[in-house]
């Protein structure tokens, strides 16, 4: 595993000096002009000229500060460091918030070891497609804001961090609109604090701006925010959304025309359809909800597709993988942002090779097009049946997959142990990390008894692995409960010796009380432990203490 770590650092490396290489040797690849205007635009906050800034060095079109106050806000410290310091220290942390968005999107798809090396040999290969690439070229802050969702996220596996989630995905809005489509995630998952959560941080943005920024407020909410011409050409073809395919086939600005109302609500409708497929998969839900907020986006520059990163891990390593023709999907998106086929219509434009006019709008159409097939495909595919160590019965299972791998012993069916881990009136809740059918699913934590084994020195010592700490088993609770013919579940009530439960093995741990136990969301536990509630909110019994610390 060491060696396979180095190994992609290595790589990883490599293709950031590469990248650096890259920089110096051509003419646009350190222009940073987007990094210019957070800059040198955030610089007239404070004289009232934020909305008056253009700049106009080497760009194709004037570029003027078209995000909303608060980004002003928060990037006006640039405007008070050297050009210099700026440009590096930018595109480092870029890089470093491309590969923390890979480790984000493969916990999220559940890979509890090895993603670190694994993110370092997606984030090696990212560098160099077309979204990252232009990010990188533009000095463009999409990463940041990709890796911001991504993390909040990772939060939305508690109540606490589904507010604090919520919040941060505000607050991006307060800087760039376009994470506000995440709001729609939390609804789709049925987190719906999520969404009011950020609606009051945008909404705190706008005020506290109003408050000290009143005519620039009042400028860009009034008059600017749904000007899309002032963000730059609709009908370029690096314009990715439906409002931009839409204008090149046509030949004019379809705006929010009947035309581009009948797409969005195609897209919309498409994407309803993928996220109830994808159900408890929260993960491909993002994916869905993002893919939705590319299309509808007035304008959605190549490098606003960096979420193809995320989409790209779903697909291969998430619960994208387990639908048929995935590999496919996987290989046209591969394609098309590798060959950046936008960016080339652009210069075969610049240079005058015109191609016929269906090929032309096909090839200019590629992203939005191929977004919407996988909504439809999403919706449609089949799941492939399950290998042999991830069989339904495994899936059902509170093991690993070293436990789906043990069989009866002596006719006897092997014994799977759970332990209810009882303390102050609480029932301690883990939360899977894998496999990915499985992934951010709570259960009573445990594992399979080894030969020679009781179950309860089993339940001993799979709690000490999982969470660190020492228990005491004592009866057991509820049935027995039969994941196969080989193997049955059971549950102990355990109570803390020592120590604080830490999650070593699961992606989070919650404490929950009879009544939280009794309103528990079921699609959110793993099915074999369903049986037990009964007996789990009998055995908490109706008082609320307060519960121990995490």
């Amino acid at each position: 595993m060491r060696s396979r770590s180095v190994l992609a650092t290595a790589i990883l490396a490599a293709s950031i000096i590469s990248r650096l290489v890259w920089d110096t040797l051509t003419v646009n690849g350190r222009n940073f002009v987007d990094l210019h205007v957070y800059r040198d635009g955030s610089a007239g906050l404070t004289d009232g000229s934020l909305y008056h800034f253009t700049y106009t060095g080497a760009t194709d079109f004037a570029l003027p500060f078209t995000y909303p106050p608060f980004a002003a806000v928060v990037l006006y410290p640039l405007s008070l460091i050297p050009w210099t310091v700026v440009a590096l220290v930018w595109q480092v942390a870029t890089f470093a918030a491309l590969y923390g968005s890979a480790v984000l999107a493969l916990r999220l798809c559940g890979m509890a070891t090895g993603a670190y090396a694994t993110a370092a040999l997606w984030s090696a290969g990212a560098i160099w497609c077309e979204p990252v690439r232009v990010t990188l070229d533009y000095g463009q802050i999409n990463v940041f804001l990709m890796f911001a969702t991504l993390l909040a996220a990772t939060w939305a596996r508690s109540s606490r961090g589904v507010l604090a989630g919520g919040a941060l995905i505000g607050l991006l809005a307060g800087i760039k609109l376009t994470p506000a489509i995440t709001g729609l995630w939390y609804l789709a998952i049925r987190r719906p604090l999520g969404a009011v959560s950020a609606a009051i941080a945008f909404l705190a943005t706008v005020i506290g701006c109003y408050i000290f920024f009143p005519d620039i407020t009042r400028t860009y909410y009034r008059d600017l925010i749904g000007d899309a011409d002032r963000i730059g050409p609709v009908a370029r073809p690096i314009n990715q959304s439906l409002r931009g395919a839409l204008t090149r086939i046509v030949g004019h600005d379809v705006g929010t025309s009947w035309i581009w109302m009948i797409a969005a609500l195609v897209a919309l409708i498409l994407a309803i359809a993928a996220w109830r497929k994808l159900r408890e998969d929260t993960f491909g839900v993002l994916i869905v909800v993002q893919l939705l907020g590319l299309l509808i986006s007035p304008i959605s520059w190549t490098h606003h597709w960096v979420w193809l990163l995320p989409i790209a891990i779903w697909l291969i390593h998430g619960g994208g993988r387990r639908r048929r023709g995935a590999p496919v999907v996987f290989g046209i998106w591969f394609i098309l942002s590798a060959a950046g086929i936008p960016w080339l219509l652009k210069i075969f434009t610049q240079v005058g090779w015109n191609l016929p006019n269906v090929p032309a709008d096909i090839l200019g159409a590629s992203w939005s097009l191929m977004a919407l097939a996988t909504l439809i495909w999403i919706a449609v595919a089949d799941i492939r049946p399950e290998p042999a160590n991830t069989t339904p019965d495994a899936a059902a299972s509170t093991t690993t997959t070293s436990d789906a791998n043990s069989g009866a012993v002596d006719g006897e069916p092997a014994v799977v142990v759970a332990a209810a881990i009882i303390d102050g009136g609480r029932l301690l809740l883990a939360q899977r990390s894998r496999p990915a059918a499985l992934a951010g699913k709570w259960e009573l934590p445990g594992g399979r008894v080894e030969p020679a084994e009781t179950a309860h020195d089993a339940v001993r010592r799979e709690i000490r692995e999982e969470l660190g700490v020492d228990v005491e088993p004592a009866e057991q609770l509820g049935g027995e409960v039969a994941l196969s013919a080989q193997r049955v579940l059971r549950a102990y009530r355990a109570g803390l010796v020592s120590g604080a439960p830490r999650a070593l093995e699961h992606l989070d741990l919650r404490w929950v009380s009879a009544a939280e136990l009794r309103d528990f969301d079921l699609d959110t536990m793993v099915p074999a432990d369903r049986a037990w509630l009964p007996a789990l909110i009998d055995a908490l019994g109706e008082h609320e203490p307060t519960s121990p610390q995490v």
